[in-house]
């Protein structure tokens, strides 16, 4: 019996680490190559290709984070890094993901309103203002995802 349930414990990690993998190869590369793409060429840099290069850098940051929650996986107890690394991967996992579905959110209302009311959008949709409002989205995922810096004993680190 305990054969079977060191073999179910191992088979896990090694099943996540073969899904992980490529997905941070092609994560990696789908983002760089969007942030490339809109910061290299001026005419794509819409409100909408604004809001999706912001959450290609979000989603890279969640991407570079990922080899740490496989290290966690493999060896669970203790964390080498200590409490700060802890407590700031933690944040920069929660901060980025907020920021990922506020992303979405916003674009999804964007293009509502784009759609429903395409004169008023026009004036209403402008860079300027996209750029403000991503501002605020990343302020705004900061201070949602500030509680985990004050406790790391539940994400598993020490």
């Amino acid at each position: 019996m305990s054969g079977v349930i060191k073999t179910v414990k191992l088979s896990f990690p090694v099943c996540v680490t073969i899904i992980y993998v490529p997905l941070m190869l092609f994560g990696l590369l789908g983002n760089i190559l969007t942030i490339l793409v809109v910061w290299l060429r001026p005419h794509m840099r819409s409100s909408t290709y604004l809001y999706l290069s912001s959450m290609a850098i979000s989603d890279l940051l969640i991407l570079l984070l990922l080899p740490l929650d496989l290290y966690k996986l493999w060896r669970p107890r203790p964390w080498p890094l200590g409490d700060l690394a802890c407590k700031l991967t933690m944040f920069l996992s929660e901060c980025c993901t907020f920021c990922t579905i506020l992303h979405i959110t916003f674009l999804s209302l964007e293009r509502y309103v784009a759609v429903c009311w395409p004169i008023t959008a026009k004036t209403l949709v402008t860079r300027r203002r996209t750029r403000a409002i991503i501002g605020c989205l990343w302020l705004g995922a900061a201070v949602s995802a500030a509680p985990v810096l004050r406790e790391s004993h539940d994400y598993g680190c020490i």
